[in-house]
């Protein structure tokens, strides 16, 4: 079953890789939390695959990354 890609706030479409992981890096204190922000949306891996990779299920990827993103969308300019 094909997973949908997230709604991305407008805010964010325009955000270059670049800003995306400095926000990633300076403001998503948890290790864990920012493998699974860049996995996702730097490098399009699906949430069974992020959860692969650090060892998590798909279902509590689905539940973080709305928080991943609310800190992200936080600290847009």
């Amino acid at each position: 079953m094909a997973q949908s890609r997230p709604k991305i706030p407008e805010k964010l479409n325009s955000l270059s890789n670049l800003e995306w992981e400095n926000i990633i890096d300076n403001y998503i204190k948890n290790e864990i939390d920012r493998k699974i922000a860049k996995l996702y949306y730097l490098q399009g891996w699906t949430q069974v695959d992020v959860g692969v990779e650090v060892g998590y299920s798909q279902s509590t990827i689905k539940r973080k990354l709305p928080k991943i993103l609310n800190i992200i969308e936080k600290h847009t300019k």
